[in-house]
């Protein structure tokens, strides 16, 4: 029982987390993100993600294992070997690498 309870209070964060985002202001403006690659504005996505999510605390158990997940599931463990190759591909975009750098700083 305990186990489908943190299940489903999982997925109740998650599911508010998404709703969030969606409300908060984009990372990148509708126009943006049709003009780049769209390896890129998934990269960008990701990075906001993740900086929200390494941002959090774990002041329990169950809070823990909600931001792991997220960061498991978001890829954040190779965020930055990631940017490193979109770095190189589209290194004299410069719209691509200005879109790097306010992903890299944005807080998610």
């Amino acid at each position: 029982m305990t186990r489908s309870l943190s299940s489903a209070a999982l997925l109740a964060v998650l599911s508010l987390a998404q709703q969030a985002a969606a409300r908060a202001e984009p990372a990148m403006s509708p126009a943006a993100r049709k003009s780049l690659p769209a390896d890129v504005v998934a990269y960008v996505d990701r990075r906001t993600g993740c900086n929200h999510w390494g941002g959090e605390d774990a002041y329990d158990a169950d809070r823990g294992r909600q931001i792991a997940a997220a960061v498991e599931k978001l890829g954040c463990d190779t965020i930055d070997s990631d940017e490193t190759r979109l770095r190189r591909r589209y290194g004299r975009d410069p719209a691509v690498l200005k879109a790097l750098e306010a992903a890299e700083q944005a807080d998610g």
